[in-house]
Protein backbone atom coordinates (compact mmCIF):
# COMPACT_ATOMS: atom_id res chain seq x y z
CA UNK A 1 0.00 0.00 0.00
CA UNK A 2 1.38 3.39 -1.01
CA UNK A 3 2.08 5.91 1.70
CA UNK A 4 -0.31 8.87 1.71
CA UNK A 5 1.58 12.14 1.72
CA UNK A 6 0.04 15.36 3.04
CA UNK A 7 0.94 17.50 0.03
CA UNK A 8 -0.80 20.57 1.42
CA UNK A 9 1.57 20.50 4.42
CA UNK A 10 4.54 19.80 2.15
CA UNK A 11 3.56 22.81 0.03
CA UNK A 12 3.20 24.96 3.14
CA UNK A 13 6.66 24.00 4.40
CA UNK A 14 8.16 24.40 0.92
CA UNK A 15 6.65 27.86 0.38
CA UNK A 16 7.63 29.02 3.88
CA UNK A 17 11.24 28.22 2.96
CA UNK A 18 12.29 27.80 6.57
CA UNK A 19 13.51 24.19 6.32
CA UNK A 20 15.78 22.45 3.87
CA UNK A 21 14.17 20.26 1.20
CA UNK A 22 15.91 17.25 2.74
CA UNK A 23 14.32 17.94 6.12
CA UNK A 24 10.88 18.43 4.56
CA UNK A 25 11.27 15.21 2.54
CA UNK A 26 12.31 13.24 5.64
CA UNK A 27 9.47 14.70 7.68
CA UNK A 28 6.80 13.75 5.14
CA UNK A 29 8.30 10.50 3.88
CA UNK A 30 9.07 11.49 0.32
CA UNK A 31 12.13 12.51 -1.67
CA UNK A 32 13.63 15.92 -2.44
CA UNK A 33 13.24 15.20 -6.16
CA UNK A 34 9.53 14.50 -5.79
CA UNK A 35 9.06 17.75 -3.89
CA UNK A 36 10.96 19.67 -6.58
CA UNK A 37 8.80 18.11 -9.32
CA UNK A 38 5.57 18.99 -7.47
CA UNK A 39 6.83 22.55 -6.84
CA UNK A 40 7.61 23.01 -10.52
CA UNK A 41 4.35 21.38 -11.61
CA UNK A 42 2.18 23.57 -9.36
CA UNK A 43 4.30 26.75 -9.38
CA UNK A 44 5.20 26.81 -5.69
CA UNK A 45 7.51 29.72 -4.84
CA UNK A 46 10.03 29.32 -2.04
CA UNK A 47 10.59 32.81 -0.61
CA UNK A 48 9.62 32.59 3.05
CA UNK A 49 13.11 32.97 4.50
CA UNK A 50 13.60 36.24 2.62
CA UNK A 51 10.22 37.53 3.80
CA UNK A 52 11.04 36.45 7.37
CA UNK A 53 14.42 38.22 7.23
CA UNK A 54 12.74 41.42 6.05
CA UNK A 55 10.18 41.22 8.87
CA UNK A 56 12.90 40.81 11.50
CA UNK A 57 15.00 43.59 9.96
CA UNK A 58 11.99 45.93 9.88
CA UNK A 59 11.21 45.16 13.52
CA UNK A 60 14.69 46.12 14.74
CA UNK A 61 14.80 49.18 12.48
CA UNK A 62 11.50 50.33 14.01
CA UNK A 63 9.66 50.18 10.69
CA UNK A 64 6.37 48.47 9.87
CA UNK A 65 6.85 45.00 8.42
CA UNK A 66 5.46 44.19 5.02
CA UNK A 67 2.82 41.50 4.77
CA UNK A 68 3.23 38.09 3.20
CA UNK A 69 1.71 38.57 -0.25
CA UNK A 70 0.45 35.79 -2.51
CA UNK A 71 0.95 33.06 0.08
CA UNK A 72 -1.56 30.66 1.59
CA UNK A 73 -2.61 31.57 5.14
CA UNK A 74 -0.69 28.62 6.63
CA UNK A 75 2.52 29.79 4.94
CA UNK A 76 2.05 33.38 6.15
CA UNK A 77 1.43 32.07 9.67
CA UNK A 78 4.57 29.87 9.58
CA UNK A 79 6.67 32.82 8.37
CA UNK A 80 5.23 35.10 11.06
CA UNK A 81 5.92 32.53 13.80
CA UNK A 82 9.50 32.03 12.60
CA UNK A 83 10.01 35.82 12.48
CA UNK A 84 8.70 36.18 16.05
CA UNK A 85 11.13 33.50 17.22
CA UNK A 86 14.04 35.23 15.46
CA UNK A 87 13.02 38.59 16.93
CA UNK A 88 13.01 37.04 20.40
CA UNK A 89 16.45 35.46 19.86
CA UNK A 90 17.91 38.66 18.42
CA UNK A 91 16.42 40.64 21.30
CA UNK A 92 18.30 38.38 23.69
CA UNK A 93 21.48 38.86 21.64
CA UNK A 94 20.97 42.63 21.72
CA UNK A 95 20.52 42.58 25.48
CA UNK A 96 23.64 40.42 25.93
CA UNK A 97 25.73 42.67 23.69
CA UNK A 98 24.61 45.69 25.70
CA UNK A 99 25.50 43.94 28.97
CA UNK A 100 28.95 42.99 27.64
CA UNK A 101 29.47 46.54 26.38
CA UNK A 102 28.63 47.81 29.87
CA UNK A 103 31.15 45.41 31.43
CA UNK A 104 33.89 46.59 29.07
CA UNK A 105 33.00 50.20 29.85
CA UNK A 106 33.22 49.55 33.62
CA UNK A 107 36.51 47.69 33.20
CA UNK A 108 38.05 50.55 31.21
CA UNK A 109 36.85 53.13 33.74
CA UNK A 110 38.25 51.03 36.58
CA UNK A 111 41.61 50.74 34.80
CA UNK A 112 41.79 54.50 34.30
CA UNK A 113 40.97 55.10 37.99
CA UNK A 114 43.48 52.52 39.33
CA UNK A 115 47.19 53.19 38.80
CA UNK A 116 48.15 49.54 39.43
CA UNK A 117 45.61 48.38 36.86
CA UNK A 118 47.01 50.92 34.38
CA UNK A 119 50.53 49.56 34.92
CA UNK A 120 49.26 46.01 34.42
CA UNK A 121 47.60 47.06 31.20
CA UNK A 122 50.77 48.76 29.97
CA UNK A 123 52.89 45.68 30.78
CA UNK A 124 50.93 43.63 28.30
CA UNK A 125 49.23 45.68 25.58
CA UNK A 126 47.22 42.61 24.57
CA UNK A 127 44.97 43.31 27.57
CA UNK A 128 43.98 46.66 26.11
CA UNK A 129 43.56 45.04 22.71
CA UNK A 130 41.14 42.49 24.19
CA UNK A 131 39.05 45.20 25.81
CA UNK A 132 39.09 47.28 22.63
CA UNK A 133 38.18 44.33 20.41
CA UNK A 134 35.45 43.25 22.82
CA UNK A 135 34.05 46.76 22.76
CA UNK A 136 34.19 46.90 18.95
CA UNK A 137 32.58 43.49 18.64
CA UNK A 138 29.65 44.38 20.90
CA UNK A 139 29.04 47.68 19.13
CA UNK A 140 29.09 45.77 15.81
CA UNK A 141 26.57 43.24 17.15
CA UNK A 142 24.24 45.99 18.33
CA UNK A 143 24.54 47.87 15.02
CA UNK A 144 23.97 44.66 13.06
CA UNK A 145 20.86 43.67 15.02
CA UNK A 146 19.46 47.18 14.74
CA UNK A 147 20.07 47.10 10.98
CA UNK A 148 22.35 50.12 11.11
CA UNK A 149 25.02 48.39 9.02
CA UNK A 150 24.90 45.87 6.25
CA UNK A 151 27.87 43.92 7.51
CA UNK A 152 29.48 40.99 5.76
CA UNK A 153 30.43 37.88 7.77
CA UNK A 154 34.13 38.75 7.24
CA UNK A 155 33.67 41.89 9.33
CA UNK A 156 32.39 40.07 12.42
CA UNK A 157 35.01 40.19 15.14
CA UNK A 158 35.82 37.12 17.18
CA UNK A 159 38.42 36.87 19.91
CA UNK A 160 41.25 34.42 19.45
CA UNK A 161 41.92 31.80 22.13
CA UNK A 162 44.95 33.83 23.25
CA UNK A 163 42.89 37.02 23.55
CA UNK A 164 40.15 35.20 25.46
CA UNK A 165 42.74 33.79 27.87
CA UNK A 166 44.17 37.28 28.38
CA UNK A 167 40.71 38.70 29.05
CA UNK A 168 40.02 35.93 31.55
CA UNK A 169 43.38 36.58 33.29
CA UNK A 170 42.60 40.28 33.46
CA UNK A 171 39.12 39.75 34.91
CA UNK A 172 40.51 37.31 37.50
CA UNK A 173 43.29 39.75 38.43
CA UNK A 174 40.72 42.53 38.99
CA UNK A 175 38.68 40.29 41.34
CA UNK A 176 41.62 39.84 43.71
Amino acid sequence: MAKVIDWLSVETEYRAGLQSLRKIADEFGTSEGTIRRKAKQYGWVRDGSMVKREKVKAHFAGKPASGVANQPEAVAKAIDEAAIEDIRDMGTGLENARLALGIVNKALKAVVADEQACRMLMMDARNLKVLTETNRHNVAVIRRIRGLDDQTPDEVVTLSDVDEAILERYVNAKRR
